[in-house]
């Protein structure tokens, strides 16, 4: 993570509306292939599957196709509405819904198409190893072409479309598509009465698919299941909206670390508290106070699966783990306390960041230890979040002059406590940044204003690389 990615925040995205068609073309351009199959074969055999689909209804005594199908023939007028519901409401409801959730729901759009494209997918692989002919081809079963009879022009499997798969009838994406819409407007709370209206879509669609003869009852029942695979799995790997997955070189870090080799870089902040002392809870307001700046510290990482985490907001800061108080004895105890805290992995349930503020290191100093996980931040990165938190706000934040945000560090000086060497702590393997002052055995204590500081950090990772890389010449 570097330091523009660690401090500020990434705009949520909906995919550009070019991409999102091209991924509508190459879903059809699969079912499109299936279509492709060689006809004698496929035919053969969804007749062999569509009789034995009907017989299982009738074992079951649910064939009430033939019924719907005998009366609804018989009905010029309603056989027509029939088809054109068949041929257009499902269509324009499944693609009203995603241009609707494109334009005013971006947080959701994403979730709802991969669930629409799986159940696409799904159904079409359904087609290519399980081809149905539906009942409006099997005429000596008794059922009646609607279609046909009525020449309805441009209905589904009119001579104007007769390029349609023929033995797609289980499952029913005509019925997989009305419950997606439902499952969507449910997400995302529609209103009630547009809720109600496509419950009522559902049912008559049902009715439609069964009495046109083109689907039978069970090709609608297992439309459910499709639906509810392709929803569940939509919700389980499409990262939220906004959502940062983890870029790889970071996530190396998260790969390799174990309870003995934490992955965390830091750094140590020597305040001179000699005429005002420092509190928790000013670090603590200063913190709150610079969230907004600094998306890392309020966001967690999701529970690893088979491909990198995405960065979650965290649903409430816990301050008094993140914001811890301790008293050492002298430099001797700060050294002690640092490799404690450095040889303990931060927990990921959590933000990845730890600050404490050290009382008896030195008279009339109050020492800030920091710690970041290396996938919030690396070497530069800390400084990133460090400047970013310590520092003043601007003036025209506060409509006035910069002024301290803490009254009771006015003239505090903020320094970096020397160079920490992983050498020095046992068993620590992050980088804890630090900062080196030349010719100066000690750090020098600068006059600023409230946490602001002005350091040179260098990352003790990158220099162990460096002297590896001279051993090894």
């Amino acid at each position: 993570m570097t330091a523009p990615e660690s401090v500020l925040p990434r705009g949520a995205v909906r995919g550009r509306l070019r991409g999102e068609l091209l991924l509508g073309l190459a879903v059809f351009g699969l079912y499109s292939l299936v279509v492709m199959l060689p006809e004698e074969a496929r035919a053969r055999a969804a007749r062999e599957h569509g009789r034995l689909v009907y017989d299982l209804e009738r074992v079951l005594g649910i064939d009430v196709e033939r019924t719907l199908n005998g009366w609804l023939a018989g009905q010029p007028v309603w056989r027509v509405l029939a088809n054109y519901e068949y041929a257009i409401t499902y269509l324009a409801a499944a693609l009203g819904l995603l241009a609707w959730l494109y334009l005013r729901h971006p947080e959701r759009y994403r979730t709802a198409r991969n669930a629409f494209v799986l159940l696409n997918l799904g159904g079409i692989a359904c087609f290519a190893l399980f081809p149905v002919m539906p009942p409006r081809f099997m005429a000596d079963l008794g059922f009646v072409d609607t279609v046909r009879l009525g020449r309805t022009w441009g209905s589904w499997g009119s001579p104007m479309v007769e390029h349609a798969d023929r033995y797609a009838a289980v499952p029913s994406l005509h019925m997989a598509w009305t419950l997606w819409v439902g499952v969507e407007l449910a997400r995302v709370s529609a209103r009630r009465w547009v809720q109600g209206l496509n419950a009522a879509h559902v049912v008559v669609t049902g009715y439609v698919i069964m009495a046109t003869a083109n689907h039978y009852l069970l090709d609608a029942v297992a439309a459910v299941p499709l639906v509810a695979a392709a929803v569940f799995v939509a919700e389980r790997t499409t990262p939220p909206a906004g959502a940062v997955r983890v870029r790889a070189p970071d996530a190396f870090f998260l790969a390799v670390e174990t309870a003995d080799a934490p992955q965390h870089a830091g750094g140590v902040i020597m305040l001179d508290t000699s005429r005002d002392a420092v509190e928790r809870a000013d670090l603590v307001r200063v913190v709150g106070e610079r969230l907004d700046r600094l998306p890392r510290f309020r966001q967690r990482l999701s529970a690893p699966d088979r491909r990198r985490p995405v960065w979650r907001d965290h649903p409430e800061i816990d301050w008094s783990w993140h914001v811890v108080e301790r008293d050492v004895d002298g430099m001797g105890g700060l050294r002690d306390l640092i490799a404690g805290i450095q040889s303990a992995p931060l927990p990921r349930d959590r933000p990845l960041w730890r600050m404490f503020l050290v009382r008896g290191a030195a008279p009339g100093r109050t020492t800030v230890v920091f710690l970041m996980h290396h996938v919030v931040a690396d070497g530069v990165g800390v400084v990133a979040q460090a400047v970013a938190l310590m520092e003043p706000r601007p003036a025209d934040e506060d409509g006035g002059p910069a002024r301290p945000r803490l009254g009771r560090l006015r003239e505090a000086a903020a320094t970096v406590a020397g160079r920490t060497r992983t050498s020095r702590v046992p068993r620590t393997s992050g980088a804890f940044a630090s900062s080196t002052t030349s010719g100066s055995s000690s750090p020098p204590i600068l006059p600023t204003s409230s946490f602001s500081i002005a350091v040179r950090f260098a990352g003790v990772g990158s220099s162990q690389r460096r002297n590896t890389r001279s051993r090894r010449r």
